[in-house]
């Protein structure tokens, strides 16, 4: 991947005739298609900040009080799931993720909803407009947070991710 996270619109699971792949939207109006797993795809992006996609997960669900479908925050974005397509297999990836910076606006359909985006865009979404603005709020309110905690440094993030002990020294 060639485009710093900021760049990405969303990032959505695509069927492949070669098996899972991510399509990707970007700030220029160009669309992509990565032949990977979306959870592939997502910590490859952790990856680019040597962030521990467990770690910061965990510290996440934490602060919102949630275990899963937990909006993935770096530095220079934060992303939030939405469910974009209808699984063909129960084992399916059904979550793409959409740039917090870039919703414009919601709008409610009879089948699910439809997030506009800043540049024009359009994204098609399965389930409740009413909860995806929860999880807007949720990753608001994470992200504020992380950006204050990595504004202040490393010791900062260590002390609060309240690490153990793992070499067992006194």
């Amino acid at each position: 991947m060639d485009k710093i996270p900021r760049d990405i619109i969303y990032f959505v699971p695509q069927y492949l005739d070669s098996g899972d792949g991510v399509m990707l939207l970007l700030l220029n109006g160009e669309k992509k298609v990565c032949p990977m797993s979306i959870r592939s795809f997502t910590k490859k992006l952790y990856s680019m900040y040597a962030i521990d996609p467990l770690t910061i997960k965990k510290l996440i669900s934490k602060k919102i009080g949630q275990k899963n479908l937990l909006p993935i925050v770096l530095p220079d974005a934060t992303f939030i799931p939405v469910k974009t397509r209808k699984a063909k297999v129960a084992t399916d990836p059904i979550f793409g993720y959409v740039n917090l910076s870039q919703v414009f606006k919601i709008d409610e359909k009879e089948e699910g909803f439809e997030i506009l985006f800043k540049c024009g865009a359009v994204l098609q979404c399965f389930g409740s407009a009413k909860y995806f603005k929860r999880r807007i709020t949720a990753a608001s309110i994470i992200s504020d947070y992380f950006s204050s905690m990595w504004a202040k440094g490393v010791c900062t993030i260590k002390e609060e991710c309240e690490l153990e002990n793992v070499f067992s020294l006194e």
